[in-house]
């Protein structure tokens, strides 16, 4: 079970111990006073008790009340610092996984549920290996040091009447145990669908609005809410009769012992001083006997957590990776016969496509949706495994290049736009923690941006809301292609990048990058034969296969889909055109 977490805890062990010695020295302490006050009761009862000696015990009192206090502080700052150590670390070896895992972990595994794992989860592992800790030491050996000591100092067959209901506790415990572990589980797997929920709804809430579902979508909610309340109140009445048992059995000992110290007080078989003392032992018991239904509790809980977390961790990452490092002579992509298939999908999504892309040239890509055109793109990014053989870069089989450094040589701008909830420079600089001003300029005058980020207050320095939620559709994919030629890839791709900005700004955009293309190897997808027509190399993917391949007059020539499209594009242009030269309707960048 604690496997992922062995390697911390090996490196924590020395500070777990110091902790561990500090809070036995603080229990060996506690055991001290009960003493002094069997003392102080048995020389006032005998009158042989002095002022001298009233100070003395006052003074050892003070002195046992310190140093629990230092010990105290010094164990709370080695097992507690620790367990906060322990959270930060969980959640980087959670999110270094994560990191790693390929694109189709992210299909089966919704955002939700992963927040889930990342806050409640390792928060309550945080808390087991804190309380959890504390609680199990202090709870054990205070409860035998107390036994052994009222045991030997005062009398065993009293000792051993009062503590008859112990046991009960232990039984308690495991019976309830079990259920609290299950109970609890439910309860994390409730969290993770509400916060799926409100991260789906959050993200979508432009579309609910559109659409008037607020009703609708909050009656969902509060289904999902309602649940996850009934989830909890399981637990809570669970975790409730647990520890009333416990209390219960606690003080059945507390009235047993009173009533056993009466009768040996008058049967004189002790001595007064002896009673208080064994009174003070019991209330020191009755910590530990509460302390064992809620360690259970919270080991349970733990116990959950960590089986959540290991399904996560122990989920290998399948793409395939080298460490080896190779020199890449050239960026010249040769692919030959590759036949893709998603995960747990049987039909390829690509089928017998050959292609060859000189360094420095331009592809162009068009099909219809669903043809298999990002599917084909994706695969330079290493989102998925590549069947060996079927794609390389300067000769070298991409297989045999590490992901990282394949990534450091395609940059891309993907259909979906994703930006940060940071600043515009700081969007476009994504790949420099520290942003060269220069570039991002230059780079956004590129993309067509520079103007309207000079339209905002704050410029490049305007905060951004959630995925760019304060731009438009346009604004949006031209940051991104400033965020792609700020990186200056190798290999650049634009997958629909264009498609919500008006054709000036388009015209605009390409002609740069003809312009500064040379060094670079352009692939460009588009539904819009006005991107791609002046490219070196144009190919039509029909149902993941190539179904026409040319330069724009070659295509043409073929009067086939691309001539199809062409014309069609043509005549749409013309239309649209036509209706914003009358007045007829709004036209330029999509909103």
């Amino acid at each position: 079970m604690l496997r992922h977490l062995k390697e911390f805890l090996h490196q924590r062990v020395p500070r777990y111990i110091t902790g561990m010695i500090f809070l036995l020295l603080v229990d060996v302490l506690q055991l001290i006073s009960p003493q002094i006050l069997k003392y102080v009761t048995n020389s006032l009862i005998a009158e042989d008790f002095t002022e001298l000696n009233l100070t003395k015990a006052a003074l050892l009192i003070l002195l046992v009340g310190l140093s629990i206090g230092i010990c105290r502080y010094i164990w709370r700052a080695c097992i507690v610092y620790a367990a906060a150590d322990l959270d930060s670390w969980m959640r980087d070896k959670f999110f270094r996984h994560l990191l790693k895992m390929p694109q189709s972990f992210y299909q089966e595994h919704k955002t939700g549920d992963l927040m889930a794992h990342a806050t409640n989860d390792i928060g309550t592992i945080r808390r087991t290996f804190s309380g959890g800790i504390i609680m199990s030491v202090d709870a054990i050996f205070l409860t035998v040091s107390t036994i052994i000591v009222m045991g030997t100092t005062i009398s065993w067959k009293m000792t051993f009447l009062a503590l008859i209901p112990l046991p009960f506790i232990a039984l308690i415990a495991a019976v309830m145990g079990k259920q609290v572990h299950q109970k609890f589980r439910a309860v994390q797997e409730g969290f993770s669908l509400l916060s799926d929920k409100v991260q789906e709804s959050f993200s979508g809430i432009e579309v609910i609005k559109s659409f008037a579902q607020e009703e609708e979508n909050l009656e969902d909610f509060n289904h999902h809410n309602e649940e996850n309340l009934n989830r909890h109140l399981n637990l809570v009445k669970t975790h409730l009769a647990m520890h009333t048992l416990v209390n219960v059995v606690g003080s059945l000992s507390m009235i047993l012992g009173m009533a056993l110290g009466g009768w040996f007080v008058v049967q004189k078989l002790i001595t007064l001083g002896d009673l208080v003392a064994f009174l003070q032992y019991l209330e020191t018991l009755l910590w530990p006997m509460r302390a064992f239904g809620m360690l259970n509790n919270l080991i349970q809980r733990g116990a959950a957590s960590i089986d959540r977390l290991n399904v996560i961790l122990d989920t290998p990452s399948d793409l395939r990776d080298t460490s080896e490092s190779h020199a890449i002579p050239s960026m010249d992509i040769a692919i030959r016969d590759l036949t893709f298939s998603y995960p747990n999908e049987e039909s390829p999504a690509l089928h017998s496509i050959n292609l060859d892309i000189p360094a420095g040239s331009t592809l162009g890509i068009i099909g219809h949706t669903g043809s298999g055109k990002t599917s084909l793109i994706s695969l330079f990014s290493r989102l998925y495994n590549i069947p060996r053989g079927s794609i390389t870069i300067g000769g070298v089989d991409i297989n045999d290049i590490s992901i990282q450094d394949t990534r450091d040589l395609v940059g891309s701008v993907p259909q979906d736009i994703f930006l940060f909830s940071t600043k515009i420079k700081d969007n476009v600089a994504f790949v420099d923690s520290e942003p060269d001003d220069a570039k991002v300029l230059a780079t956004a005058k590129a993309a067509q941006l520079h103007q309207e980020i000079m339209g905002f207050p704050d410029g490049y320095d305007t905060l951004l809301g959630e995925r760019g939620v304060n731009l438009s559709g346009g604004q949006k994919q031209r940051t991104a292609i400033a965020r792609l030629l700020y990186k200056d890839s190798p290999i650049m791709i634009f997958d629909d990048s264009l498609s919500a900005v008006d054709t000036k700004t388009e015209s605009e955009i390409l002609k740069y990058m003809r312009s500064n293309e040379k060094g670079h190897t352009t692939i460009i997808i588009s539904h819009r034969v006005s991107s791609i027509y002046d490219a070196d190399q144009i190919i039509v993917l029909e149902d993941g296969s190539i179904a026409e391949e040319g330069n724009h007059q070659q295509l043409l020539a073929q009067d086939g889909i691309y001539a199809h499209l062409y014309h069609k594009q043509q005549l749409e242009e013309k239309i649209k055109h036509h209706q914003c030269s009358d007045g007829q309707q709004i036209c330029g960048e999509e909103a």
